[in-house]
């Protein structure tokens, strides 16, 4: 008889009481599976802790506090990293969402059949003040090609709530946060977990998101724009950097320095939280944002300074300015022709 392997299921809580009884349920119900789940409350909080304490009954659970609070990331790195001792898989769980009996077997069944894969996850369900399905197509191919894939199509992190081979996080730093709440560093994580292999989707519904109002992805869009463009800017960069660790020659660093350059700015096709705001901009304001964007690479080594000319930044700013006028015609059209209709 094969014995299924060890999941290690990292919850990561912070004010959490009135839901994460609900997600303790959701991965306790899982069907032919062998977990470990680690229960990480981020400093004082009496009330989640009181909410998690009943299911320490369960030998599979295991609570710990933290002395001190760390932040959603680090949170979730800790867990992360005590989840992944001894399991042969590993995955986060954040404490306000929940799973399908099945979710942790039919990833199983998905990672047997791709073995060069790091990360498998499913469509998710949001609710709550967001509905609808979301969804990731996979990261495949060379490491090069999916780092490319990430910079020019990805931003919704659905996989970072995927299952992760462990021997895929030997040698990676664990999930790391930033100066502008933490902006998208789940997003970062997938870029850095493809690195090691391929994100591979299952394509079912099989995890449900909540969304409301005070969760910290919802804080973002309160941000002032100046906050928001900044990190903006700071989210490129990072995911530039990662990209560059996959970089063999100077043509592939150049094709990734050009992807982040039109990732920064290129936002109309709907890549992130702030493309509107974006697609709203001045030439001469986008040129701003390109010029700190160029100086804030230069300075960091894990980047340096932009293989492109001046032209090759106009050329791009160009592009996003005749695509809006475009676009802009386009919807006339449409006008004139519902008005004869």
């Amino acid at each position: 008889m094969i014995t299924a392997p060890l999941i290690g299921v990292g919850i990561p809580v912070w004010r959490g009481a009135a839901f994460v009884a609900e997600t303790l349920e959701s991965v306790l119900n899982q069907r032919g599976v062998r977990l470990k789940i680690i229960v990480s409350i981020d400093g004082a909080d009496a009330d989640s802790e009181h909410a998690c304490r009943p299911f320490a009954s369960d030998a599979r659970v295991h609570i710990v506090v933290q002395p001190r609070r760390l932040g959603w990331v680090k949170n979730t790195a800790a867990v992360l990293a005590i989840a992944s001792k001894g399991t042969e898989f590993v995955c986060v769980q954040p404490h306000d969402d929940w799973i399908e009996p099945d979710y942790f077997s039919t990833l199983l069944d998905l990672a047997r059949n791709r073995p060069q894969t790091a990360v498998v996850f499913s469509d998710l369900a949001a609710f709550g003040t967001h509905e609808g399905v979301i969804s990731q197509e996979s990261v495949i191919g060379t490491p090069m090609e999916r780092q490319l894939s990430l910079l020019t199509h990805h931003f919704n992190a659905v996989a970072y709530r995927g299952l992760i081979r462990t021997f895929a996080l030997t040698g990676l730093p664990l999930i790391s946060g930033n100066d502008y709440g933490d902006f998208a560093c789940d997003t970062i994580w997938m870029a850095r977990l493809a690195r090691a292999g391929e994100l591979v989707r299952a394509p079912q519904v099989l995890y449900h998101k909540r969304y409301y109002a005070s969760s910290t992805h919802a804080t973002w869009m309160t941000w002032p724009r100046e906050r928001k463009i900044a990190a903006w800017i700071r989210h490129c960069l990072d995911l530039l950097a990662e990209a560059l660790t996959v970089a063999n020659d100077p043509e592939d660093r150049r094709l990734l320095i050009e992807a982040a350059g039109c990732r920064l700015v290129m936002t109309d096709i709907g890549l992130g939280p702030f493309a509107t705001e974006i697609n709203r901009m001045s030439p001469r304001r986008l040129w701003q944002m390109q010029t700190i964007f160029d100086a804030e690479a230069a300075a960091r080594s894990d980047i340096g300074p932009l293989e492109y000319t001046l032209r090759d930044r106009l050329l791009r700013v160009v592009g996003l300015m005749r695509r809006r006028w475009i676009r802009h015609i386009a919807g006339k059209g449409r006008k004139i022709t519902t008005k004869l209709q």
